[in-house]
């Protein structure tokens, strides 16, 4: 069982079903004094009853009338609060780094991306000590490498193809591969 409090909707729901309850039980006992008052000035025929009977509906109009003025300026006023967070979070949000919606494609794509930039470094890295072996060098390995960075490269332009507004090219179009996910070898 948790001991964090409730969600502010909820707290706000309870709120606002306890001032119902509330109301409905001061409605139910104007009603009933009115009634009663109703009764007795018909069995009674006073002009007291009948009078008894005009103030208890003069009452029982003039809270229908404030309760119905509340709940509108209390929406009114929910509306005005939520409308300034809204401001307020659009006016925090690019500065304070705030929460950012992100859908899944999205995170899913950056995070191949971030792999594939992991794999041109680690192939740089394999060029790098290669070459610098000099004659000794394994050309093998620095081809093995250099085909990998362009497969690589050619899967990450292929991924932000539809956000960049470019098609996805085929080989015979100065670009790699069919136009879809190049396959091969990673050489570490």
């Amino acid at each position: 069982m948790s001991n964090s409090l409730p969600s502010p909707h909820r707290a706000h729901e309870a709120l606002r079903n306890a001032g119902r309850r509330g109301t409905s039980i001061v409605f139910a006992v104007m009603i009933t004094v009115l009634l009663v008052a109703l009764i007795f000035a018909a069995n009674e025929n006073d002009i007291i009853g009948w009078i008894l009977v005009v103030i208890a509906g003069g009452w029982l109009l003039l809270a229908t009338v404030v309760v119905t003025a509340f709940s509108r300026s209390a929406k009114k006023f929910g509306q005005a609060v939520d409308s300034a967070r809204a401001d307020v979070a659009a006016q925090r949000g690019p500065r304070s780094g705030g929460t950012a919606v992100v859908d899944e494609d999205t995170h899913t794509r950056n995070l191949k991306l971030d792999h594939s930039f992991k794999i041109v470094q680690v192939q740089a890295r394999v060029i790098k000590q290669e070459l610098a072996k000099g004659q000794e060098a394994d050309t093998e390995m620095v081809d093995r490498a250099l085909e990998t960075l362009e497969i690589t490269a050619h899967n990450g332009r292929d991924m932000l193809a539809e956000h960049v507004g470019r098609k996805k090219k085929n080989r015979d179009q100065n670009d790699d591969g069919n136009g879809e996910t190049i396959k091969g070898d990673v050489v570490r």
